[in-house]
């Protein structure tokens, strides 16, 4: 059994990320496997302190503006917390990663010099992911549930076609990364979770 292992959790909004990442990092627990659970943007002070602005929902940052923040925190976190639990051995996971930036700023936002940032900047970031669940869900779910929480950030009040439009963008995305696994979210939880632990465990008895 190979140890440290960099898993990412990737999707639309109102996918269930939250859920299921706890779901995944109590079974690495019961599995009694070391871990870290870190997010994006976040992960440290400096990142938390950027989440807030990139969050608000009174910002009016442009998308390349937004996306330079988002990179700024994701190579903080990267280098100091991500790499040092990988290098120690440990399993990692990340509440949204890179893609997340080509897909939101990128190519929701049509705008070009975020989708080469990410081109150029991918191979950095994504050699030591080992797998990526892909979280999914249709539309009508996602408003569902982004609509029954108490407070929502500037992302999830875009509305429908907001959402429509970061669908179909991480199908593009992932249609042709080896590294990836959907799971649809709209079953019944067991279902989902009894999905995520099975790629969770192909991945342990690599």
């Amino acid at each position: 059994m190979s140890h440290k292992k960099f898993i990412v959790f990737e999707g639309n909004e109102g996918t269930g990320k939250s859920t299921h990442i706890k779901f995944a990092s109590d079974y690495l627990t019961q599995k009694k496997i070391e871990h870290i659970v870190t997010r994006e943007p976040g992960g440290t002070k400096f990142g938390e302190s950027v989440r807030s602005i990139l969050l608000d929902k009174n910002s009016d940052l442009d998308s390349l503006s937004e996306a330079m923040l988002f990179y700024a925190s994701r190579v903080f976190n990267y280098n100091n917390v991500i790499l040092k639990a990988l290098n120690a051995g440990k399993y990692v996971i990340c509440d949204r990663f890179h893609y997340s930036t080509l897909v939101y700023q990128g190519m929701v936002e049509n705008n070009e010099k975020v989708i080469q940032l990410h081109k150029t900047l991918d191979s950095y970031f994504s050699e030591h992911i080992s797998l990526i669940i892909h979280l999914d869900a249709s539309i009508k779910n996602c408003l569902s549930r982004i609509n029954s929480r108490k407070t929502s950030d500037k992302f999830e009040l875009q509305g429908e076609k907001f959402l429509i439009k970061i669908k179909s963008s991480y199908e593009k995305v992932f249609s042709d990364n080896e590294k990836s696994v959907k799971i649809l979210t709209d079953e019944d939880i067991n279902s989902v979770q009894s999905n995520i632990k099975k790629h969770l465990n192909m991945l342990i008895n690599e």
